[in-house]
């Protein structure tokens, strides 16, 4: 039930990030959240190539049309995380356009990693909103989501904003 529960949302917020992704890519880098893997650091909206070659083999991948845009949208799960990307055109630069982590392997830059207790989250993350659990904050393009059930960090999630 919990896993059902679990696809249901990351099929969700996939939906979420999809529809909210800018039609024109960003060309800088962002100065928004940022996640890291391998050495790499990735804001949203940041071209995608680097991080996907230093990531490795994805578990699974999928690949369909873009109902917000042109392009392709792709999501790429890993061990650890799912990348969610955007391309303006079929065969266009891929973008980053969320992340989702899957379990405490990962962390943020601010080391939060799901099992962190909330007292944690509340001194590394200030100005959040909360509402139903998952406090959210903003920080230029991107939004930072963090699920706390229980006083524990039970999901994090990075998103592509315009």
């Amino acid at each position: 039930m919990k896993k059902k529960v679990r696809s249901m949302a990351a099929f969700m917020l996939a939906c979420a990030i999809i529809i909210g992704a800018p039609a024109v890519p960003a060309q800088a880098k962002s100065k928004g959240y940022a996640f890291s893997w391998n050495g790499v650091s990735v804001g949203m909206h940041d071209k995608a190539k680097k991080f996907i070659s230093k990531a490795g083999r994805p578990v699974a991948k999928k690949v369909k049309k873009s109902c917000a845009y042109k392009g392709k949208d792709r999501i790429y799960k890993y061990k650890d995380f799912i990348l969610y990307t955007y391309s303006k055109t079929d065969k266009g630069e891929e973008y980053v356009n969320g992340i989702t982590f899957l379990n405490g392997n990962v962390s943020t830059e601010e080391k939060i990693r799901i099992g962190s207790p909330l007292a944690d989250v509340a001194k590394k993350y200030k100005n959040g909103k909360e509402k139903f659990g998952i406090y959210t904050f903003k920080k230029a393009k991107s939004k930072l989501q963090i699920e706390v059930t229980d006083g524990k960090v039970t999901n994090i999630r990075y998103i592509g904003t315009k």
